[in-house]
């Protein structure tokens, strides 16, 4: 056990490493090939192009800005999509935008980075190398914020203010990446006061202090931006909802079993809550060595479990920014994590491999996830059928404008896309391509509504409609009430409905499952 022990230390968690460029080179090469074989085959879901369709909007930056504002997201992903279109005018800069920040991250980790190659290999597996690249989404910009705030740490951690403006731009990629900057803020603090402590007895302020104040400012307005761009949000249906639940037993438990929130969707919600909160709490061990991070590591993991249970729900991409979190903190304190301890103590030796080990099981289930998402782009299994709709009304050219609706409503927000055509909001009555994820308005529809309005949009417009329908009429249970997620908006269909619906229109294509809920079946009012 001892010998396996050591051997998973000589590869994972060498003290330094050969520092020669081809190896890196070709690991460079090899993610780009396998980022860019997943990228030809990806299809844009509605949450990637969402955010391209805002950031579009708006005669210029203040009025786009405006739109923005309570979306639930700041600001920075937005405008770095409206300025790459600005230049390219093509749709393409959506992933183009998030291969780039890909990019520069991954060369930022293997060129900068004091980790061996191995370990590389397991933090590029899957949050890497899919979410963070191939997911066009504003998180793969906190890990580049991050690995550079650990790439220029020991340089300007006593001087300029690059660490503060890093910070600031980190608060502004997501909330997740805000809370974050709260807890790096933390581990500077008390790094520096370590470090004064070790030279002198007692404490007294000093430049490096004052410097440390600066840049604390600089990154608590960026957090100020961040929560003025944010809130008060419109998207109130992905509010948690403390009707029938206790706020603050959510709260604790959450404290004692982080694994049980949203944060358990970096093991794939394959492991029971408390064996997860076992391994996330043994992740941060192997940072003992430089205590301050260890607590900085503790901190951000207790204060993004919280964060889950009591303001909203995450999935993977909002975990995967505190497991990037955990390897900055790795990477700064690298030098002392591998070296071999001078204490006698049991526990100063086992608490750290036990550290080291758990960040390993950590990062090799990434691996598997990475290894599925491989299968998933060479099987050809996709995240939405837009991309299919947009073949199928390519091939008519009877269909070339087209109005479409759909229900449920929210179908429509990766169509722009892949088309041109008018898309219209079942529920809010206008055209447009952005759902608002509210409770208020129109809650419940049903397929007689859908049919009338399809009639309407045709008499107004002369042009065909297309009904988008993810409930198959042949599977509706007649009289059922279907939720349509985050206990919002509902739908219904009669038996009476489903003949008068299936008798006014033509189903043109039934598309197959995708890995998330758009698929749908295409139907035309005759």
């Amino acid at each position: 056990m001892r010998r396996s022990l050591q051997i998973l230390d000589d590869w994972f968690f060498a003290p330094k490493r050969d520092r020669r460029s081809w190896p890196d080179l070709l690991l460079l090469a090899g993610w780009i090939a396998l980022a860019g074989f997943q990228i030809a085959r990806h299809v844009m879901w509605r949450d990637e192009v969402r955010a391209l369709t805002i950031a579009l909007n708006g005669d210029d930056l203040i009025a786009m800005l405006k739109g923005l504002h309570g979306e639930g997201h700041p600001a920075l992903w937005y405008l770095l999509l409206r300025g790459a279109h600005a230049v390219f005018g093509r749709v393409e800069v959506l992933p183009g935008v998030a291969f780039v920040v890909g990019l520069l991250t991954v060369a930022l980790l293997i060129f900068r980075s004091p980790f061996p190659r191995p370990l590389i290999l397991l933090i590029t597996s899957h949050a890497l190398l899919f979410e963070y690249v191939v997911m066009a989404r504003n998180y793969g910009i906190s890990a580049l914020f991050l690995f550079a705030i650990a790439a220029c740490y020991p340089v300007h951690r006593d001087r300029g203010l690059l660490l503060g403006a890093l910070s600031f731009l980190l608060a502004n990629t997501n909330v997740v990446g805000a809370i974050m900057v709260g807890a790096f803020l933390l581990f500077w603090l008390l790094d520096l006061l370590e470090a004064q402590l070790a030279n002198q007895p007692g404490w007294r302020w000093s430049p490096q202090l004052t410097n440390f104040t600066i840049n604390a400012i600089i990154a608590t307005i960026g957090v100020a931006i961040c929560a003025v761009t944010m809130l008060p949000t419109y998207n109130d249906a992905a509010a948690r909802d403390w009707s029938h639940a206790s706020p603050l037993a959510a709260a604790a438990l959450s404290l004692v079993n982080p694994g049980a929130t949203s944060l358990g969707a970096l093991f794939a919600n394959l492991l029971p809550g408390i064996a997860g909160s076992v391994l996330l709490f043994g992740a941060t061990l192997g940072l003992l060595p430089r205590r301050p991070a260890f607590l900085a590591a503790i901190a951000a993991l207790l204060l993004t479990s919280l964060f889950f249970a009591v303001a909203a729900n995450g999935a993977y991409r909002h975990a995967a920014v505190w497991l990037c979190f955990l390897i900055t903190l790795y990477w700064i304190g690298w030098g002392r994590i591998t070296a071999t301890s001078a204490s006698r103590a049991w526990h100063d030796r086992l608490l750290p491999a036990t550290g080291r080990v758990s960040v390993l099981l950590v990062l090799a289930i990434q691996s598997a996830a990475g290894i599925n998402d491989l299968r998933n782009a060479a099987t050809g299994a996709v995240a939405s059928r837009s991309a299919d709709l947009g073949r199928l009304i390519a091939s008519r050219p009877d269909l070339a404008n087209a109005v479409i609706l759909s229900e449920p409503e929210y179908l429509v927000e990766a169509l722009p896309y892949y088309i041109k055509n008018p898309l219209y909001l079942a529920r809010d009555r206008k055209f447009g391509s952005v759902v608002i994820f509210s409770r208020k308005g129109r809650m419940d529809s049903d397929l007689g509504e859908t049919l009338r309005l399809a009639r309407a949009l045709r008499e107004t417009s002369g042009v065909p409609v297309l009904i988008l329908l993810a409930y198959r009429l042949d599977e509706v249970v007649p009289d059922r009430i279907y939720d349509e997620g985050k206990d919002w908006r509902t739908f219904r269909a009669s038996a009476a409905e489903i003949s008068d619906f299936r008798a006014a229109t033509t189903m043109l294509r039934r598309f197959g499952p995708a890995k998330t809920d758009e698929s749908f079946d295409v139907y035309l009012l005759n």
